[in-house]
């Protein structure tokens, strides 16, 4: 046992008890996620709920989680989630100018916070391969734009709620 890692043994019992083990230690788990997504343009395809699920879905990484406030409990801005204690914003902006189609990914997200960040996939992929553009959002056609405002919180894993 270590401070971030365990490994233990489950004997004698059915697959469902070790299910259930498995399913309320990743539920309290601290994470951050992109929960709360205000959209300023989107002339894509795909509607503004759905690229908010998409962006919620991001995997991130930081060793401010722990640190950082629930949303719901801070008190520097009375449960808002617009402070830098529960809080990081990253912005987005893509528009294509071409012809060809441009990937949106998760790479062209910004952080307020260099600490933030999605979790980024290229020291295990190979040169070529599609992880090292990133997780795609959407695809860009001429013309089209993305703009989103987003707010990333603390959240439990149970407890995660994407809003709009």
């Amino acid at each position: 046992m270590k401070d971030d890692y365990l490994k233990f043994e489950l004997r004698d019992t059915d697959s469902s008890m070790a299910n259930a083990l498995r399913r309320v230690m990743i539920a309290e788990v601290p994470t951050i996620a992109i929960d709360l997504v205000e959209i300023e343009v989107n002339s894509s395809v795909l509607n503004d709920e759905f690229i908010a699920h998409r962006l919620g879905l991001i995997p991130l990484t930081s060793e401010r989680a722990m640190s950082m406030r629930f949303s719901r409990d801070c008190d520097a801005c009375d449960g808002d989630g617009q402070c830098e204690f529960c809080s990081v914003e990253f912005h987005l902006r893509a528009k294509c100018m071409t012809d060809q189609t441009l990937d949106v990914t998760s790479k062209d997200l910004y952080s307020s916070d260099h600490t933030v960040v999605p979790v980024d996939f290229t020291e295990s992929a190979g040169y070529d391969s599609p992880e090292q553009r990133g997780i795609i959002i959407v695809k860009l056609h001429h013309g089209q734009e993305l703009r989103p405002e987003k707010a990333l919180g603390k959240t439990m894993q149970n407890g995660h709620l994407l809003q709009l």
